[in-house]
């Protein structure tokens, strides 16, 4: 059976709420530093950082498509696999409890340092002077 509430408006006011809550969390801003600085200290530049990433979340998961978020962390000794290790399990934890279809965590510059699910996008750049591929999306409007 359907869970979802028939009020749209009441399924709104729930969802905003559970986001503020998840928003005004302290982690979050720790999450979000600790992803940056292993992001940029990753590779030297971002077409770096997205392979390397990709194939350390994606490519080589050894998780289907659909579950690459059930991998903690890639085997490697950068940063980002630790930092990774620390918080995935938490914002894992967020999107399967509030059944949200991702979350991200974008750098101030688009680049999609982290998401839950890894798909194709992750670790692209969503700025809409850049050249990612998802650039003109709806995720891409939302960054800008």
């Amino acid at each position: 059976p359907d869970a979802r509430p028939k009020d749209t408006a009441e399924w709104l006011r729930t969802q905003m709420a559970s986001i503020s809550l998840q928003a005004a969390d302290a982690v979050l801003p720790d999450a979000m530093e600790a992803f940056q600085q292993a992001w940029n200290s990753f590779a030297a530049n971002d077409a770096q950082r997205q392979s390397g990433l990709q194939a350390a979340y994606v490519t080589n998961n050894e998780h289907p498509a659909g579950e690459k978020d059930k991998l903690d962390f890639a085997n490697g000794s950068q940063e980002y696999h630790a930092v990774h290790k620390m918080y995935h399990p938490k914002y894992r934890s967020i999107l399967y409890d509030q059944n949200y279809y991702d979350i991200f965590m974008f750098d101030l510059t688009g680049n999609l340092v982290y998401s839950v699910y890894k798909e194709l996008d992750y670790a692209t750049n969503f700025a809409i002077g850049g050249t990612g591929q998802w650039k003109d999306s709806g995720l891409g409007e939302a960054f800008e």
